[in-house]
């Protein structure tokens, strides 16, 4: 069953302003378990995305 992730209040989101991207020291970085990268790939990568 999926379910939902809370955003961090630290986290900021990455926008797209005439054109380029605006990328913010905090960015939210979305990703889906399960979106092509192999399951051995997630669980080693879950904790670059997560700076706990």
């Amino acid at each position: 069953m999926a379910g939902f992730y809370q955003v961090p209040r630290w986290g900021e989101s990455i926008i797209s302003r005439e054109g380029e991207l605006e990328v913010p020291d905090n960015p939210i970085v979305p990703s889906i378990e399960g979106d092509g990268a192999g399951f051995n790939i997630w669980k080693a990568s879950v904790g670059v995305f997560v700076d706990d």
